[in-house]
């Protein structure tokens, strides 16, 4: 996440950290409160997993999933679980991550 974060912050993002642990309500609340065009999650242990589910289901009952792309990735983190999960991209890295919020980015704007 960490590392996600600086290299995203080099490339001219502007980064929210919520931190780790965060519940899906407070991304709920941050994300009405910021507006961001994508929201990053990552998981380094298979225990989180179930809370990714959690935030985009909640993104979907608040009416905010089509609002923000979703992106995850982190150690815990497969394919199979992103799509399983409903995220629209898995990165298996963190260049790769800033590759794609560039393009997304492009798209966007």
């Amino acid at each position: 996440k960490g590392i996600v974060a600086t290299l995203l912050q080099t490339a001219g993002f502007e980064v929210v950290d919520l931190g780790v642990d965060v519940p899906a309500e407070r991304f709920i609340e941050k994300i009405r409160e910021v507006k961001p065009d994508i929201l990053g999650l990552s998981s380094l242990l298979t225990t989180s997993l179930p809370e990714i589910k959690k935030i985009v289901e909640k993104l979907e009952v608040e009416g905010l999933r089509d609002k923000v792309k979703v992106i995850v990735g982190g150690a815990a983190v497969t394919k199979e679980f992103a799509e399983e999960a409903g995220v629209d991209v898995y990165c298996l890295d963190a260049v790769e991550a800033v590759e794609i919020c560039k393009k997304y980015v492009e798209v966007v704007r």
